[in-house]
């Protein structure tokens, strides 16, 4: 898989959006998956997802392992703005 199609599957919601649970067993619900950014940045900008209790607002950055997080040095840029809660 390239990160290409992650992407559109993510874009389109082509997958079970009404039976997401993380390994804890935690309800997922995506509220809106963000517009896509094909700019320099993160995938895409502005999602709102619920997992459990707490509400999600933020920018999606995908890749096909979670290595490549560190292998693209996202951790160092200062314009990655982390996720937060309301």
């Amino acid at each position: 898989m390239k990160e290409d199609l992650l992407h559109f599957i993510w874009q389109y919601c082509h997958f079970d959006i009404k039976n997401l649970v993380t390994t804890k067993g935690l309800p997922i619900t995506i509220h809106g998956v963000g517009r896509h950014n094909t700019n320099a940045g993160p995938d895409f900008k502005y999602a709102s997802t619920r997992i459990g209790e707490v509400q999600w607002h933020g920018d999606v950055e995908m890749h096909l392992k979670s290595s490549d997080w560190y292998k693209h040095k996202h951790h160092l840029d200062r314009k990655t703005i982390p996720l937060y809660c309301m």
